[in-house]
């Protein structure tokens, strides 16, 4: 078997090449294995002790084959072929002229448009109709603090500085739509007492939430909270 080294990938030589160094009578597999030896011998001289690497001596006999006396010439000529270098020209660079682009912002009439055909997209490829499993796991509340604390609230918000702190609307119960918050959450910590929860407007709520300013707002809410804890509480009284 013969055995080549991966160190190196050779580039064989032209078919014209071929032709001239065999007369053309000579297979183009022949001459593949010819120059594949004739890199066998390079790289033997350059690491003899290379275990991977089979002895020219006997590999070359498998050239000199079925009464074959062009191996000479075949090594000449591919010899000469594997040590000229074949420069590549250089990519041409062409500069292209500046072609400014104008970006248009769609009107919220497009938008809408163009959002409403990627929903209708998801409908027709059914995309709609997928589910997603989810988990929660959270602290149980205690229904008697939210009750006091609506109590305490007499159904208004409870934040100073709400715009409307008249409620809403009403529940089907009667009760007033007011959302009952720990002011620290309660998922990290927070106390589910009446001194840490607030009775919020559902505009107030998002506020307190989701809004730009929720920090400072928390910690408003904080004292606030406290202050009305206490003012509740009998033993204030």
């Amino acid at each position: 078997m013969l055995l080549l080294s991966t160190a190196r990938q050779p580039a064989f030589p032209s078919r014209a090449l071929i032709q001239m160094a065999t007369g053309g009578g000579k297979t183009y597999t022949s001459v593949e294995t010819a120059y594949k030896l004739l890199l066998l011998r390079e790289e033997q001289a350059m690491r003899p002790a290379a275990p991977d690497l089979v002895l020219i001596d006997e590999a070359h006999r498998l050239v000199i084959r079925d009464g074959n006396t062009r191996s000479a010439a075949i090594s000449q000529a591919l010899a000469q072929s594997a040590s000229v270098p074949q420069p590549m020209a250089p990519p041409k660079l062409v500069a292209l002229p500046f072609q400014p682009r104008q970006l248009r912002v769609l009107s919220d009439a497009e938008l809408y448009a163009k959002w409403m055909r990627e929903a209708e997209e998801w409908e027709r490829t059914g995309r709609d109709q997928r589910r997603a499993e989810s988990t929660a796991v959270h602290r149980v509340r205690n229904p008697l603090v939210r009750k006091a604390v609506l109590k305490r609230s007499k159904g208004r918000c409870e934040n100073p500085r709400c715009r409307d702190p008249e409620p809403v609307g009403y529940t089907d119960n009667g009760d007033p739509i007011l959302e009952v918050d720990h002011v620290v959450e309660h998922a990290k910590g927070g106390r589910d007492h009446g001194s840490n929860t607030i009775a919020l407007c559902p505009n107030c709520h998002a506020l307190k939430a989701r809004g730009r300013d929720r920090d400072e707002l928390g910690a408003f809410f904080r004292g606030v909270a406290q202050r009305l804890h206490e003012a509740a509480s009998p033993r204030s009284q």
